[in-house]
């Protein structure tokens, strides 16, 4: 299975369980219902501020297991990167590996009380 499958999965089965229409979480997100929709079909993962988003909006716990899952994957694959080819990573990159870091962290201790 690929991450973006894995987040399109959570993201379907979080929808469900809260009992809502894609169209409810484009608005309360201020998106529109084919960029959420895109993310639910598994044709793109959606940017981190969104994923956080989403974790409070849904308020879910095995969701926000999910995602904490798939922002540590990213991570890890984003330092991959780093350890391969140093030049392909921006500021910008580096600075989102810190912030994954450092919220995932907080998380996890969050989840663990």
């Amino acid at each position: 299975m690929t991450l973006l499958y894995d987040f399109s999965s959570a993201l379907l089965q979080a929808r469900q369980r809260k009992g809502v229409t894609q169209e409810q979480i484009a608005f309360a997100l201020n998106i529109s219902h084919a960029t959420y929709n895109a993310w639910e079909c598994g044709h793109r993962l959606c940017p981190y501020k969104h994923i956080i988003a989403l974790i409070s909006y849904f308020n879910d716990d095995q969701f926000t297991r999910q995602m904490l899952r798939i922002l540590l994957t990213l991570q890890h694959n984003m330092a991959g990167l780093n350890k391969k080819d140093p030049a392909q990573l921006t500021t910008y990159n580096m600075k989102l590996i810190a912030l994954l870091a450092d919220e995932c962290a907080e998380w996890l201790k969050t989840l663990g009380k």
